[in-house]
């Protein structure tokens, strides 16, 4: 009996440990992750989710109005709240928390760690408050066309932000009207329909007014921004003539950019503009320029290491933000898409592992000295050898840049995420910190949605495709999904066969340093409980002390005592 308890007891102190601690990297090791012992990628999700959750389901959103915050800043010291609340979002952010809300409604378990098993009703009203926060936005803003610019989100109501007042973007609104209608079907599911009929009357207003929105005809692209002259007249808002280019740009990435083409594509009421159908293709034409093959040349270390060329869609930067399209659309069933995006992700973990880089690149904020709070948002990290633009910054790794390799291989990503996030202070009070510099000695104290939640997405986006690629074939819009894709790509990249198909997978080839003394972990999360949190939302988790089971005497002191006392009650 005795040992049976001190078994089932020392199986689980680890997770109990997790529950208590931000420091729940420490419980696993990378080979832990790539052998999935003991089920330790399941066990280092629900981790994982529970932490993040602390952000996404807490301080990362307004209550009152269901809507998302860009972020906050984080104490450099103790890894709980700073004074400074990033109080603007956007669209994507946006689209990244409905994502969650419709995972935990197809009953994902990791969805519903994240909510920390709120009940449905709790969800159903953070649902139901963000749709009317948008309808109220509409109401005072008609000139937006349902879509969303960047915003103020404190208060109590959704605000305009300065430098967006007149201006929205179209590549964040591409992001969002994808989620909108994966969130759709979940809704159905649980025969939601008053909220079915609320998400998709905004569908709607947004496919109504796409094409005055965004269409340019005289390129025949989609606007990166669009400025809206009239913006208090509702009448206007299916007036072409309401809208401009901002600038000169158009949306012509073959990456996230491109979820709004897809929609306006097979949704987009192109007659009702006056256009034929085959209008819509000069959108693909217009795009082409970007769509480039490339080939990565591994590095040689020695005489017995042959040089390998890798086939690869060139990146604007190579940064892991620009795969979010792969998040919501059936690309990876067009076999070559797939093989491309398997390949680039083999070369983003490789060409860290080779360069003895102990993280990935993403856009993200940049490191401060410890004890500032000044950041600025670096978008030019990637790999420069696989990009159109110039790479400026390479000291800084973030956690989520792993999100394309979980896709691609999961325990590999994670086994990345692991490594990142083992770094000193990159665990806080509220799951993982932005970033850490390569050499440990400073972070971005920040937490943001880009940064924490698109990993937790990118685990549980096949459940977000599988919706979407059933919407795509109930409209019929799948097939003109499928060929476009396939067509597009085979053209660059079907006339010979794809390189370096073969490359293994690598693994880190070292660690964030720690000096004895440098930057030490939060003091709020050294492996000890976490005594208090700034939540106001009960956590569903035990909430007794068991830091004390970090150390393996503690532990004993505890399994003895219980097992004898078993005993004599039998």
């Amino acid at each position: 009996m005795f040992l049976f308890i001190a078994f089932v007891f020392l199986q689980n102190a680890g997770f109990l440990v997790g529950q208590t601690t931000c420091r729940f990297a420490n419980l696993f090791t990378i080979d832990d992750l790539v052998s999935n012992r003991q089920d330790a990628i399941h066990r280092f999700k629900m981790h994982m989710s529970l932490w993040e959750g602390k952000f996404g389901y807490d301080v990362g959103y307004n209550h009152e109005l269901g809507i998302t915050y860009d972020g906050h800043k984080v104490d450099y010291t103790t890894g709980d709240l700073h004074e400074n609340l990033q109080y603007w979002t956007a669209a994507s952010k946006e689209a990244l928390h409905i994502n969650m809300l419709s995972l935990y409604l197809m009953d994902n378990v990791y969805a519903r760690q994240f909510f920390r098993n709120a009940s449905q009703d709790d969800i159903v009203n953070i649902l139901e408050r963000k749709i009317a926060s948008y309808n109220d936005f509409h109401r005072r803003y008609p000139g937006f066309g349902g879509f969303l610019p960047w915003f103020a989100a404190n208060g109590s109501a959704m605000n305009l932000l300065n430098g967006w007042e007149t201006k929205v973007p179209g590549l964040d609104n591409g992001q969002l009207i994808w989620s909108i209608k994966i969130l759709i079907e979940t809704l159905k599911t649980k025969k939601l329909s008053s909220l079915v009929d609320k998400y998709q009357q905004r569908i709607e207003l947004m496919t109504q007014t796409s094409i005055p929105v965004f269409y340019e005809a005289e390129r025949g692209g989609i606007r990166c921004e669009s400025g809206i002259l009239d913006m208090f007249n509702e009448s206007q808002i299916t007036d072409p003539r309401n809208y401009v280019t901002m600038g000169r740009c158009l949306l012509d990435d073959p990456y996230e950019g491109e979820l709004m083409a897809y929609f306006m594509d097979l949704y987009a009421p192109w007659t009702l503009y006056g256009y034929t159908m085959k209008e819509r293709n000069r959108i693909w034409t217009y795009k082409r320029g970007r769509l480039v093959r490339d080939e990565y040349t591994t590095s040689t270390q020695s005489t017995t290491v042959t040089q390998k060329q890798v086939t690869v869609q060139r990146g604007f930067w190579f940064s892991s933000h620009e795969q979010w399209k792969y998040f919501y659309l059936p690309y990876r069933d067009i076999d070559l898409q797939n093989r491309l995006f398997t390949n680039g992700e083999k070369v983003r973990v490789y060409h860290s592992a080779q360069n003895r880089i102990p993280g990935l690149y993403a856009s993200v904020a940049s490191d401060a000295k410890p004890g500032t709070y000044q950041v600025d948002y670096w978008s030019a990290c990637g790999i420069q050898q696989i990009a159109f633009q110039s790479i400026e910054h390479e000291s800084v790794v973030t956690p989520y840049a792993s999100f394309p390799v979980i896709m691609a291989n999961e325990s590999i990503g994670l086994a990345w995420y692991l490594n990142m996030i083992q770094g000193p202070a990159m665990q806080n009070m509220y799951g993982t910190t932005e970033a850490t510099n390569i050499n440990g000695e400073t972070i971005s104290p920040v937490i943001t949605w880009d940064s924490k939640i698109t990993t937790v997405v990118a685990m549980l986006s096949s459940h977000l495709i599988d919706i979407a690629r059933a919407i795509l074939q109930r409209d019929r819009t799948y097939d003109r999904f499928y060929n476009i894709t396939e067509y597009e790509w085979s053209e660059v990249f079907g006339s010979k066969p794809l390189l370096g198909e073969d490359l293994p997978w690598s693994l880190p080839s070292t660690k964030i340093p720690r000096p004895i003394d440098g930057l030490p972990d939060f003091t709020q999360c050294r492996n000890t409980l976490t005594t208090t949190t700034t939540s106001s939302i009960p956590i569903s988790t035990a909430s007794t002390s068991l830091s004390v089971l970090n150390k393996s005497c503690h532990i004993a002191v505890i399994i003895f005592p219980l097992s004898f006392l078993i005993l004599l009650l039998e």
